[in-house]
């Protein structure tokens, strides 16, 4: 693979590719947390796109070579498969329900491709970070009790991933969390029989702990970075974890940081896999593939390319239908603006329902030249719309229910914002009650007690 690693220089000085990404890094941070477009939006893309670049060249300053950049085709490879293997558990949480997106794009095709290059900085992301721990030297004598891998214990992890996965389907509200793991369990067995030198069985079974503990570090570090972009950005997700839907660190439930370091075993599990199965570039691992062919096969990468793009366009069609609350609020969509209002808005150099939100009633009507009242009422319909990425169609429900702004919503009950949201909304997964406590709790905060009292169903 000599002719897929090329020196760094052809990147140029890694230094300098470091600073420059550390500074679109910062820039984009600022951009976004002071609401500009399309950085508000986007922030998640700007932020890991230069952040992982911005990895790839301080391991290149390290190593004089760019792991990832410095082996184009596994660099394609991996973040090609990173996007279909995401959406797998992506179809799960269309029954495990454990996380939903708000202010999504409108526009369609634009969502979807967004989507796609989110979703292809996982693999990178876990891969670059292991790296990292590789060059702290952290783990690297990390020994353990030997075991013999048999074809028994192989049986036995195998039914006890599909046992996870079957548990996981059947009641998730109870074993949720066994969805991560399962796949390592699956898959696990057979990247042991096809080359133990790249398994994590492989490495037990020599008493070789140290890539276990790297992976299970990189996908902790990676998984407070994820959390930590998803905070700032406008369009996000939201976990609805049963049980720890108060105590959370960002929008995570402080327990739900123990998946990361789980998930991480799970993409290097499943990427060996594809690579086992020649449909995947090798460069994960150094050891020398032994009795396998180093490339791919290119009829079988074509057809797996071609199933996981099926995949992922039905996947990617059930989040739309189902995981994405809502959409980016345009002026446009303000419930309760006419035309003139709206061009009143625009005049007045308002372009999104966010700045509306942001002043009093007084500055609105001053600056837009609207009547107190008009300026009153939009300003709480606006604030209602930005409430926890609720959106312009679950507020337009609660308006038509009489909830028209926040400290209303706060002092209704779940059971009734639910009932509201079902009766305008036909999306199946609307209204549902975690969604709704998310909104009453933010509800609440936003109002004093006197004005917004405790209701059942919280």
């Amino acid at each position: 693979m000599s002719e897929d690693r090329p020196g760094a220089n052809r990147f140029g000085q890694p230094g300098v590719v470091v600073a420059v990404s550390l500074l679109g890094l910062v820039l984009s941070t600022l951009l976004a947390l002071s609401q500009q477009q399309p950085f508000f939006t986007w922030y998640y893309h700007f932020a890991w796109y230069t952040t992982l670049i911005g990895l790839d060249a301080g391991l290149a300053m390290r190593r004089d070579r760019f792991p990832l950049l410095g082996q184009p085709r596994f660099a394609i490879s991996l973040l090609g498969w990173s996007a279909p293997v995401w959406l797998l558990f992506e179809a799960v949480n269309l029954r495990v329900a454990n996380w939903y997106y708000v202010f999504a794009t409108p526009d369609l095709p634009l969502r979807r491709t967004g989507t796609l290059l989110a979703f292809a900085t996982v693999f990178p992301a876990i891969f670059l970070a292991y790296n990292w721990w590789i060059e702290t030297g952290i783990g690297g004598r990390w020994h353990g009790p030997r075991f013999q891998v048999t074809a028994h214990l192989r049986r036995g992890l195998f039914a006890t991933g599909w046992a996870f996965v079957g548990l996981s389907m059947w009641e998730p509200r109870f074993f949720f969390p066994l969805v991560w793991g399962a796949l390592t369990l699956l898959l696990e067995p057979w990247n042991y029989r096809r080359k133990p030198a790249t398994s994590l069985l492989g490495d037990l079974s020599r008493g070789q702990y140290t890539r276990v503990g790297r992976l299970l570090l990189a996908g902790a570090s990676v998984g407070a970075v994820w959390e930590v972009f998803n905070a700032v950005a406008q369009t996000r997700w939201i976990y609805t974890v049963p049980g720890l839907e108060r105590l959370k660190l960002f929008e995570m439930p402080v327990l739900g940081y123990l998946g990361f370091p789980v998930f991480a075993l799970d993409c290097f599990v499943i990427y060996q896999a594809l690579v086992n199965l020649r449909v995947a570039r090798a460069g994960w691992v150094d050891e020398p593939e032994k009795g396998l062919a180093r490339g791919v096969m290119r009829g079988r990468t074509v057809a797996a390319a071609t199933l996981a793009t099926l995949f992922a366009t039905a996947v990617a069609m059930g989040v739309d239908r189902w995981t994405v609350d809502s959409t980016y609020p345009r002026l446009e969509d303000l419930p309760g603006a006419d035309s003139t209002a709206i061009t009143a808005l625009r005049g007045s150099g308002f372009d999104h329902v966010e700045e509306v939100a942001g002043r009093s009633p007084a500055a609105l009507a001053e600056d837009a030249m609207l009547e107190p009242a008009l300026a009153a009422r939009l300003l709480e319909t606006s604030r209602l719309i930005v409430l926890r990425g609720l959106g312009v169609a679950n507020a337009t429900a609660l308006m038509s229910a009489g909830i028209a702004s926040r400290c209303e919503l706060a002092a209704a009950s779940a059971e009734e914002v639910s009932r509201a949201i079902r009766r305008y909304r036909e999306d199946p997964y609307a209204g549902r009650l975690p969604r709704v406590r998310v909104w009453l709790r933010a509800a609440r905060g936003a109002c004093s007690s006197a004005q917004a009292p405790s209701a059942e169903g919280d």
